[in-house]
C-alpha cells in the first residue's frame, strides 16, 4: 500500500521539470537501510492515529540484497512512526524532512538494530536497547530505572518527541510511566511543561497537558481537596463556552431537554482529525434529530479551530488546551477523544472510551 506521489509530470521543459521534482520530494522523509535475511519480505510502515491505533501508511518489499527504502510526506509536527516485520516493530521519530537509516537482521528485528540520521533517532534506539534490560516486575528497581531514563533522555529535552514517546511507552499493555502513580506524576508534569513551552501548537501538547491535569486531579483526590466526577455522576456538570461565531452556548441549554446529549472532548486540528470527524459525522447522521453533540475542542490555535468548526453540523465550542482546560479537568478527561453521554433527563448515563463503544451505548 502506498499513498505517496511517486512521479511528477514535467511541463515547461527540463528546468521547470527539475523544480517540480524538487517540490515533490522536499516535504518528504525517508527511511532506508538493510535487513539481513529479510529478502523479498514485505515491510510495512505505520503511524499512530487520533484514536491511538497504529495505521499502515506505506509498504515496500525488501530487495534481494536485503535493502529497502520508504519515503512519506513529512508531518507538520513531530510524530512517531514504526516499521513492522513479522509482528515485530522498530519505532522511530520524525520531525520534518530527514533521512533515517536502519540496519538489522530478520531474526533480530525489533530488539537489536541501529537507527541513525538524527540525534532523536539515535536517542530512541539507545532507549529501546536499555528498555530490553529493564527490571520488569521489581518495583524498587523499576523506580530507579525510570529515574535513570528520565535523567538521561527526558530531563534536558522535555519538549522532544522522544520524551513524549518514552513517557507514553507501554510494556505488555501496561504504561512504563503511569500518571496514576504518585512518583510518576512529576515526569508527566515536566514533559507537559516542556511541550507547552517549546511546541504549544503540537497535538501532543494538549494530550500531555490533559494527562498532567488528570495526574493532578488524582493527587488532589488523594489529599481530599475536591470531589471527582464519580461523586457527581448523576448531576449535570455544566459547560459555558463560545462557539465558532463567538456566541456562548451552555451545555445545560441542551441537556435534560428530552433527548440524549453527547459531550465530546477532542482536537479539530490534528492530522487524524478529519477521519475522526468523518466517523463521528456518520454516527451523528444516523441518529439525526434524536441526539445532540456538544463538542469541546482543546486546540491550541483558535483561528484554525474556528475554520474547522464551521464545517461541522453539530455544536462545537472552544476551550484552549494550550492554557489548560478547567472543563476537561472537571470532566476527568485523561485521553483525547473522550465521550460522555447525558440521558434525556440530563443525567450522565455512560462514558464510552471509543467511538465503537459510543455506537453500542446508543
Amino acid at each position: 500500500m502506498a499513498f505517496i506521489l511517486k512521479n511528477c509530470k514535467l511541463y515547461l521543459g527540463l528546468l521547470i521539470g527539475l523544480s517540480v521534482a524538487a517540490a515533490c520530494s522536499k516535504d518528504e522523509f525517508k527511511v532506508k537501510g538493510e535487513i539481513y535475511g529479510g529478502e523479498e519480505k514485505m515491510l510495512v510502515m505505520e503511524r499512530s492515529n487520533f484514536q491511538g491505533d497504529w495505521v499502515p501508511v506505506d509498504s515496500t518489499r525488501i530487495n534481494r540484497n536485503g535493502g529497502f527504502s520508504i519515503s512519506f510526506p513529512a508531518p507538520k509536527s513531530p510524530e512517531i512512526f514504526r516499521l513492522v516485520l513479522n509482528g515485530k516493530y522498530i519505532y522511530f521519530p520524525i520531525d520534518s524532512k530527514e533521512t533515517l537509516t536502519v540496519n538489522t537482521s530478520l531474526d533480530k528485528f525489533g530488539h537489536d538494530f541501529s537507527l541513525e540520521g538524527t540525534p532523536d533517532a539515535s536517542r530512541m534506539a539507545e532507549f529501546e536497547q536499555e528498555l530490553q534490560k529493564a527490571p520488569i516486575g521489581v518495583p524498587d528497581s523499576m523506580a530507579q530505572f525510570k529515574r535513570s531514563v528520565y535523567t538521561k533522555y527526558m530531563k534536558e529535552l522535555p519538549g522532544s518527541i522522544v520524551s513524549f514517546y518514552i513517557l507514553t511507552k507501554t510494556i505488555d499493555d501496561k504504561p512504563l510511566y503511569n500518571p496514576s502513580d504518585a512518583t510518576d506524576r512529576k515526569y508527566f508534569a515536566a514533559v507537559a511543561t516542556g511541550f507547552k513551552t517549546m511546541r504549544p501548537d503540537a497535538p501532543q501538547t494538549a494530550l500531555l497537558e490533559q494527562t498532567a491535569l488528570k495526574a493532578l486531579q488524582e493527587k488532589n483526590r488523594e489529599e481530599g481537596k475536591f470531589s471527582s466526577i464519580e461523586a457527581e455522576e448523576i448531576a449535570l456538570i455544566d459547560i459555558d463556552l463560545p462557539d465558532e461565531n463567538g456566541k456562548n452556548i451552555k451545555l445545560s441549554d441542551l441537556a435534560g431537554k428530552g433527548k440524549p446529549v453527547i459531550v465530546v472532548f477532542s482536537l479539530l486540528n490534528h492530522p487524524d482529525s478529519p477521519d475522526f470527524n468523518f466517523a463521528l459525522g456518520e454516527f451523528y447522521n444516523s441518529h439525526k434529530g434524536t441526539v445532540e453533540i456538544y463538542n469541546v475542542s482543546l486546540d491550541a490555535d483558535q483561528y484554525e479551530w474556528r475554520e474547522a468548526a464551521r464545517n461541522l453540523p453539530w455544536i462545537t465550542v472552544y476551550s484552549p488546551g494550550q492554557t489548560g482546560s478547567q472543563d476537561a479537568l472537571r470532566y476527568n478527561v485523561f485521553q483525547i477523544p473522550s465521550f460522555y453521554i447525558y440521558n434525556a433527563n440530563g443525567e450522565i448515563s455512560s462514558r464510552p472510551m471509543t467511538l465503537d463503544e459510543l455506537r453500542k451505548s446508543l
